[in-house]
């Protein structure tokens, strides 16, 4: 199996759909007592504004994301990761197709789907 197919069901049937409010992405759950992972899809391009929370890790494992962190850009591509410090301006471009597994360092970024 390829990760262009998307995550495997046992993720998407042993966690919960994380509430994301942006059309074109889903992800799915995976809830620490002091942090949150989230396999992410992209199905559509997906641009945030500058924004700040806990340290996020992202690994790409498929397309690929641009990543302004603290003033400096990079593109990210499979296989390769980026770490965002606690509370430092960062924003993103991510590409259409793009899977990417990411952690916070807080256990309520996001929501499960109810």
């Amino acid at each position: 199996m390829k990760i262009t197919d998307g995550f495997p069901e046992v993720i998407k049937q042993h966690f919960p759909q994380a509430e994301i409010p942006f059309p074109g992405l889903a992800g799915w759950l995976l809830q620490g007592e002091d942090c949150q992972l989230v396999f992410s899809e992209f199905k559509e391009r997906f641009e945030t504004p500058e924004h700040r929370h806990a340290v996020h890790w992202g690994l790409i494992l498929e397309g690929e994301a641009t990543m302004t962190i603290n003033g400096e850009t990079k593109t990210y591509r499979a296989g390769e990761y980026y770490i965002v410090p606690a509370d430092t301006p960062h924003s993103a471009s991510i590409k259409a197709g793009t899977k990417s597994i990411d952690l916070w360092l807080q256990p309520d970024y996001v929501k499960p789907r109810v």
